[in-house]
């Protein structure tokens, strides 16, 4: 039986700031999408695989943060 893998006490906050921030520049982004004047406005598609790329790479950053912190605060 292997040992259970001790999870970090700061990764449930770090995922959920990477969250909010990706929600918020999310909505930013269809704002200012929205509020663009041009002809052809991007397909919806574009729309939401952007939105899911915003959000995945907010929470990508906010995990590696993490583990910098940790790093961090291990060293003496």
């Amino acid at each position: 039986m292997q040992p259970a893998n001790k999870v970090s006490p700061l990764r449930r906050p770090f995922v959920a700031a990477g969250a909010v921030t990706g929600v918020v520049l999310s909505g930013y982004y269809l704002y200012r999408n929205a509020a663009r004047a041009t002809l052809v406005p991007d397909p919806v598609w574009t729309r939401f695989v952007n939105v899911a790329l915003i959000v995945f790479c907010s929470i990508y950053l906010a995990n590696l943060l993490r583990r910098l912190v940790e790093r961090l605060r291990s060293k003496p």
